[in-house]
């Protein structure tokens, strides 16, 4: 069995030249090794022999190979218990393997290539065959690690925007006297289009957003930062959620992709009248808890999604607020989640946790939502981003 191995120079080349390649052979006859060698060597190929699988394996970790011709039919260990050891250990390079085999029949083939094996070589080895196969493993080898560094880049970059992502959306709230707000956000991909925020507008008044970006991932995540920033730029400005919100639509209609939209939620609390505003723009509804009755109901208003049209106008009510209550607002990666036979765990489920554990306050209850949630899911994916607030009155 043969490893292709890239060498490293400390010197300086130019572009045009490749480094070269090492490959391992692993094979129990000394005159095979010694015809592959020989006919690879014109190639400027390394070439590093190996009797033995067990010897193989500890070259392989030891030394970096391209590629590995290895031989089906060897004592102690033979080429599929190899393969199976190699493919057995996690590696981030790509190491294609040519099995080289006298036996001619398909299932030795089927088991190779299931084994892990890439392509093969039946012997007596035919040199022109030989080197035409090596070179077509070791273009697909470089094309491999090309397309690794290209993944391991955009790894690298996903995980700066997740943080900066982690670093818009709030998750200390003690900025804001009362009431008492605690929340979590947790996006199914590194980055998402999930958000909330809090806005405190003066020294009576507070706001509370919940939005949601179609789709998931980077064009999720790009338009939800550029809708957080206009929230936060006319949250100041406008003393009515229903033209806040109508003022965020007119400034993101035309910039959205064709495919996406964004629905919110947004509510103004007033400390000194104990009065809380809301509109609502094609979001989840909002539950809300009434500790005087010990119970839940949903708001809502009319309002379209924000991004579509321009022509939109959106309603706005009013309702009273006591000590005890507590506002939930949320996105519908909660609602949407599934167990083992399709069932959501949906806003009626919701709003019962929400009434039956009213006596819990900040992380407690958000950590015992999610615990609720991943118990009723029952290991099963969850298919969306994960955001909500909890406001206690």
């Amino acid at each position: 069995m043969f490893i292709i191995k890239i060498s490293s120079n400390n010197t300086m080349r130019k572009q045009s030249r490749e480094k070269k390649n090492t490959i391992l052979c692993i094979d129990d006859s000394r005159l095979t090794r010694a015809y592959i060698k020989k006919a690879l060597a014109p190639l400027g190929f390394n070439v590093d022999e190996a009797e033995t699988g067990h010897m193989g394996l500890e070259m392989l970790s030891e030394t970096q190979y391209d590629l590995i011709l290895l031989d089906i039919v060897m004592p102690e260990m033979d080429g599929f218990t190899f393969l199976k050891e190699l493919r057995k250990k996690e590696r981030e390079d790509f190491i294609p393997v040519i099995l080289m085999t006298a036996l001619d029949d398909l299932k030795s083939k089927i088991k190779g290539l299931n084994t892990g094996a890439d392509d093969y070589l039946l012997k007596p080895l035919n040199e022109e065959e030989l080197i035409a196969r090596v070179i077509s493993l070791l273009r697909l080898k470089k094309a491999n690690s090309e397309l690794f560094e290209k993944n391991r880049q955009i790894k690298r970059e996903l995980e700066a925007a997740k943080k900066i992502q982690r670093f818009i959306i709030p998750d200390d709230f003690s900025y804001i006297q009362s009431p008492h707000v605690s929340g979590k956000y947790i996006p199914i991909e590194d980055i998402g289009g999930d958000f909330f925020d809090c806005y405190v507008i003066d020294e009576n008044r507070t706001a509370f957003l919940i939005a949601d970006v179609t789709g998931h991932g980077i064009p999720a995540a790009l338009t939800m930062t550029m809708a957080k920033m206009l929230f936060s730029i006319y949250a100041q400005k406008h003393s009515s959620t229903a033209e806040l919100l109508k003022e965020i639509n007119s400034q993101l209609n035309g910039t959205l992709l064709d495919t996406q939209y964004i629905t919110a939620f947004y509510l103004i609390y007033n400390s000194e009248t104990l009065q809380l505003n809301y509109t609502n723009a094609g979001h989840t509804r909002a539950l809300y808890y009434k500790s005087e009755k010990k119970q839940v109901i949903a708001l809502d208003t009319f309002g379209f999604f924000l991004g579509i049209s321009d022509s939109v106008d959106y309603e706005e009510k009013t309702m009273q607020v006591k000590e005890g209550d507590r506002l939930f607002i949320y996105t519908d990666g909660i609602t949407e989640a599934k167990n083992r036979t399709g069932e959501e765990f949906g806003e009626l489920n919701l709003a019962r946790f929400i009434k039956n554990n009213s006596s819990l306050e900040g992380e407690d209850f958000c950590n015992k939502l999610m615990n609720t949630l991943m118990s009723f899911i029952q290991g099963q994916e969850i298919n969306d981003d994960i955001a909500f607030l909890s406001i206690e009155f």
